[in-house]
């Protein structure tokens, strides 16, 4: 008796059968009223060749209607989801274009510990509770989205992972932020710049780093390893006060920082206690600033240079892509960046300006 290859992905079937992916999507869900009886036939063959074993989509959608409900993949470790605004607005961004689709959703908290059991759950809420699922706090080793993939469930991704491509993702273009922010501190004549960062295990760090080390490199301008640094969790609370006080009591320290919202009261504390005045002795660029939060601190009352967060947007169309996938599995997804730009305030001027 032959082994069931559950590896094989409607992909291959696909490819065997030389019809598109959607194709073969339609005949595993009973869509086949205007499909040549030659395409069925030869799908078929290519499954049974394949031993291909139907997706738990497909097997879902036999035994229930949709649920209506939608999963958001958040981080386990819950202390650190209210740090930034990022998760409150991401919760109020889905939350309201659920409520006007009907859905509810439904937040599962990963357990970093197991990520078999995760998959297992997840995989468990697919076939029984959920429709699709919009996965936050990706990392490299995020394997979900290659889970959900393989069996044809609904899902996108919230963020970009360097160097893989061939994902469902929608997410900001954190590189092209950096990028915007070196040549804007390039042209104001900085050429020891800094950019700090947080949560180093997250892609939206490695996008940063490599945005950063583009620029610097275009610009004709070294790399510094102990300009460039991300912070863990654990960094934050523990050391992020000391590197900062490091850097600023060099006699070539940088003239520029590039830091995201999240991290600018140790920068202030620093430039405070160190009697350094933004910009004429530092220059600043905010990163991920989030204009409707007016807890910020601010250097002098200046109003930033900065970036502002698009992760509303984000969120907007990845609901929406996802919506497409659960009502119609043939659409073709194409993945999304949204686009940044840099708004020039008053924390960035030329080294020593006055």
């Amino acid at each position: 008796m032959k082994k069931k290859n559950v590896k094989t992905t409607i992909l291959d079937v696909a490819k065997r059968a030389g019809v598109s992916k959607a194709t073969v999507s339609n005949y595993l869900n009973g869509r086949y009223e205007k499909m040549a009886e030659e395409t069925k036939e030869t799908i078929q063959k290519a499954i049974e060749e394949l031993d291909y074993i139907p997706s738990l989509s497909a097997r879902r959608l036999s035994a229930k209607e949709s649920s209506k409900t939608i999963g958001l993949i958040i981080p386990g470790n819950m202390a650190h989801v209210f740090d930034t605004m990022y998760y409150p607005i991401v919760f109020s961004t889905v939350g309201e274009l659920a409520e006007k689709e009907k859905y509810s959703v439904l937040i599962y908290a990963q357990n970093s510990r197991s990520e078999e059991k995760n998959i297992e759950y997840l995989m468990g809420l697919a076939k029984s509770m959920v429709d699709g699922f919009l996965i936050t706090n990706m990392t490299v080793e995020t394997r979900f989205f290659k889970e959900f993939e393989r069996n044809s469930i609904p899902h996108v991704c919230l963020g970009k992972i360097e160097d893989i491509d061939d994902y469902q993702f929608v997410a900001t273009d954190h590189e092209k932020a950096v990028e915007l922010a070196v040549d804007h501190l390039v042209g104001l004549e900085h050429k020891q710049i800094a950019l700090l960062t947080e949560n180093k295990s997250s892609v939206v760090d490695d996008v940063r780093r490599k945005g950063y080390r583009k620029a610097l490199k275009r610009h004709g301008i070294e790399f510094i390893d102990e300009y460039c640094h991300s912070f863990s969790h654990e960094d934050i609370r523990k050391n992020i006060q000391v590197y900062i006080s490091r850097l600023l009591e060099k006699v070539d320290r940088p003239t520029a920082f590039i830091v995201p919202a999240s991290l600018l009261i140790y920068l202030k504390q620093e430039t405070e206690r160190l009697h350094l005045n933004v910009p004429e002795d530092l220059s600043i660029v905010c990163l991920e600033y989030y204009k409707n939060n007016f807890g910020y601190v601010t250097f002098q009352n200046k109003k930033y240079t900065r970036v502002e967060s698009v992760v509303d947007n984000v969120c907007k169309v990845a609901f929406d892509k996802l919506m497409e996938q659960i009502h119609d599995p043939s659409v073709e997804f194409h993945s999304y960046f949204e686009p940044v730009k840099l708004l020039v305030g008053e924390t960035t001027g030329k080294p020593g300006e006055k």
